[in-house]
């Protein structure tokens, strides 16, 4: 039995499901996490909280800087990717007008297409992504503004008001609280009483809301609705789901998770086969077939799909480790060799491949390379690797 591992960025998603139900920690103070992170620099979660407490003051450029340090130690980590992609928002308009004239506008167009590229892949890593990123929604009612020389007195849709107050309840893992205010939005009898009229944002909100706290066949509903909606409405941009860079293809994936969190494995399959019938570079379809196929012990299958994934997306290490780590389950030791050795090239600063290079030489009888990754490991483990690290020093102290 290979021993399990410390969550690592996104790697090991399922742990949102937990964490969508727990009150969120509020983080040390600032002057802690910075000394935390330049003791643990390995650890993209320090990083990612440090960046939340810049957040939180509202000093734009550090949280940046931390949350790209979170995602090049942990490329799959989405709670970092969604804030990246939430980030441009929270600077203000003020700030990309000085940016437009500094810098011009097809610098600003590429970065904030970059952005949303972080919030779309957020989603796809991790429906469960972390949502507190998301908050400070405006609930104003309506305003006023200038357009050349005329005032524009604008009013926002009625059920927006309350869609920002449920929104801004994810700011303090209110997943709970959230839900039932969006539930009671959605139901809201100026819809028609009926799903389908429901407001593309509100599906949205509700059903991320249903999902963290484990209301599964919820959030199956509403992207199922959002799924075919989108299809119908994809050549329309206007008829889009506003800010949320997904096309339909993407709720499909979202859709097809829910699905499978809720255990309709008969369902999700499909859908996951279907989304990559239309895209082939949604490789966390592969991924998530893979996760299903291991959990009914269907290894070679789940082997398969790891394959795809990695081939589709040769750049990600964190594929390369899950399929290693696939390998050395399936009992097939020396095949893990090589993508370990890749993640490895790939991310030098992810502790969990030394670790797993020692684990693999010790069962090839390699005592030789055992040692050096053990070393290896040693040199960058965060902290959070306690139980590992122990062991580690305990193998290194006994004779070969």
């Amino acid at each position: 039995m290979w021993p399990s591992l410390p969550l690592l960025g996104g790697t090991l998603w399922l742990a949102g499901v937990l964490a969508g139900q727990q009150p969120v920690v509020r983080p040390p103070s600032l002057s802690e996490l910075v000394a935390r992170v330049r003791s643990d620099s390995n650890d993209a979660s320090l990083h990612y909280q440090l960046a939340m407490a810049y957040w939180d003051r509202k000093e734009w450029d550090d949280a940046e800087r931390s949350l790209r340090t979170a995602v090049l130690v942990a490329p799959s980590y989405a709670d970092a990717h969604l804030a990246l992609g939430v980030l441009p928002m929270r600077r203000g308009e003020g700030y990309w007008k000085k940016r437009m004239k500094k810098d011009g506008e097809e610098k600003v167009k590429a970065e904030l297409l970059e952005s949303s590229s972080h919030y779309r892949r957020a989603f796809l890593l991790n429906p469960l992504v972390d949502l507190r990123p998301l908050a400070e929604f405006d609930e104003s009612e309506g305003g006023v503004s200038r357009v050349g020389r005329e005032i524009v007195i604008y009013a926002i849709p009625w059920w927006s008001r309350e869609l920002a107050r449920g929104g801004n309840d994810f700011r303090e893992g209110h997943y709970q609280k959230a839900f039932e205010r969006l539930d009671a939005l959605a139901h809201d009898q100026r819809f028609g009483g009926q799903d389908v009229e429901v407001a593309g944002p509100v599906l949205w909100f509700h059903g991320l809301a249903a999902a963290h706290i484990g209301h599964f066949d919820a959030a199956v509903r509403d992207f199922a609705i959002l799924t075919g909606r989108s299809v119908r409405v994809e050549q329309d941009e206007a008829a889009r789901l506003g800010a949320v860079p997904l096309v339909s293809n993407d709720f499909r994936y979202i859709l097809a998770t829910m699905l499978y969190l809720s255990g309709r494995y008969d369902e999700a399959v499909p859908t996951f086969r279907r989304v990559l019938e239309l895209d082939l570079g949604v490789y966390v379809a592969h991924v998530q077939l893979a996760r299903m196929a291991e959990e009914q012990g269907h290894m070679e299958e789940a082997l398969q799909e790891r394959r795809l994934a990695a081939d589709v997306n040769q750049d990600d290490p964190d594929l390369l480790v899950e399929l290693g780590v696939s390998l050395l389950k399936a009992g097939r030791t020396r095949e893990a060799e090589a993508p370990l050795a890749e993640a490895a090239r790939l991310n030098p600063r992810d502790a969990r491949v030394p670790y797993l290079q020692g684990l693999t030489a010790d069962a090839l009888h390699d005592p030789g390379t055992a040692r050096e990754a053990y070393t290896r490991f040693l040199a960058i483990a965060p902290s959070k690797f306690s139980t590992q690290r122990n062991e580690v020093q305990e193998r290194l102290a006994s004779p070969p």
